[in-house]
């Protein structure tokens, strides 16, 4: 099986490859990145790294460091990161480990959940809340708290939340109010689920099958909170943004499906910086996407040449995002870990 997932991940390592150097073959993708994904036990959608269009106004970020995979001991899809005591932990999703990374982007310290029994499973999303780490593990479906030391403090175990549900929630993106409550994006239920700190329902948000409008979702992603406690959801497969206020009502939506600016092709996940400007993160577009706090476009970051409309993208894959104070970090499942500063 082992051999089996090596070949796929090749075979997606080069689709992906081919793909940047020849964008009109996107089109022909689809079918061969689904189909690996399927065979390794991971959902990879279609993967093209194609900048939004060149008319298109480029946010002004400058990349401060880009930590690739070591060529031993390899990073397989990696798909979150989170900061904590100033220490970056990236999940190594392929791995099923968490790495603590030094400055350079070499692991200090390798947490794999077992120290109290606990195991990842295809973790897809870690969040902090300056504690604690909280891991999605998404093939367990359940909820991880860990130390920084990689010790399970708790496990929250996700329940059923209808009985015409087929299976328990599948969490892929995770956030820590400051309240200490957890809201988690249920991707098989298109839900966003809000939990107490020890694990209670508090509250459902979707109607537990794939749809669109003000009150349903078509495969959940990305979550953050803002200062004021709005939750803003990533709508994959709507190709937009969700702004949910505290008690659940929708409030907006940005973007819309597209592949120019302003839209969303596979938006994957989302973050805040402290003015309230909004960071999308596509795979398809291989570009992260920014919008004002009143949702205005204001551009993309990925141009490998800021300044020049040819040039291709930096990202492959990009997926995780994370802000903290100026830096945005971005985790690119076959590209690696970028640090941009922001402001």
């Amino acid at each position: 099986m082992r051999l089996i997932v090596r070949i796929v991940e090749r075979l997606q390592r080069k689709t992906v490859a081919a793909i940047r150097g020849h964008p009109r073959l996107a089109v022909f993708a689809g079918p061969t990145v689904i189909l690996a994904a399927v065979m390794s036990g991971i959902l990879l959608l279609p993967q093209r790294a194609e900048p939004p269009k060149a008319t298109v106004e480029v946010y002004q970020a400058k990349l401060l460091k880009h930590m690739e995979s070591p060529e031993e001991d390899a990073w397989r899809q990696p798909a979150a990161m989170a900061v904590l005591d100033g220490q970056v932990f990236l999940l190594d999703t392929g791995n099923n480990r968490i790495l603590a990374l030094n400055s350079d982007g070499e692991p200090e310290r390798v947490l794999d959940g077992r120290p109290d029994g606990g195991t990842l499973k295809g973790a897809m999303a870690i969040a902090s809340d300056g504690e604690f780490l909280y891991v999605a593990n998404s093939g367990a479906r359940q909820v991880l708290v860990l130390t920084p030391a990689g010790n399970v403090t708790k496990t929250i175990d996700l329940e059923k939340v209808a009985e015409s549900d087929t299976d328990r929630p599948r969490p892929i993106s995770i956030a820590v109010s400051a309240q200490g409550e957890l809201l988690v994006t249920d991707a098989d239920n298109n839900r966003l689920l809000r939990y107490d700190a020890d694990g209670r329902l508090l509250q459902v948000m979707g109607e537990g099958h794939r749809g669109a409008g003000t009150d349903a979702f078509s495969t959940p992603a990305g979550v953050a909170l803002d200062s004021r406690g709005n939750a803003y959801v990533v709508d994959m497969l709507n190709g937009r943004v969700v702004e949910l206020s505290p008690d659940g009502a929708f409030l907006r939506e940005l973007g819309g499906l597209g592949d120019s600016g302003g839209t969303f092709s596979r938006p994957k996940d989302v973050a805040l910086d402290h003015d309230g400007n909004i960071f999308v993160s596509d795979g398809l577009l291989a570009a992260v996407e920014v919008f004002s706090p009143d949702g205005r476009y204001l551009g993309f970051i990925g141009r490998e040449k800021p300044n020049d409309p040819k040039s291709g993208s930096l990202f492959q894959a990009p997926a995780g995002l994370k802000i903290v104070g100026d830096r945005l970090y971005v985790v690119d499942r076959f590209a690696g870990l970028f640090v941009f500063r922001i402001n």
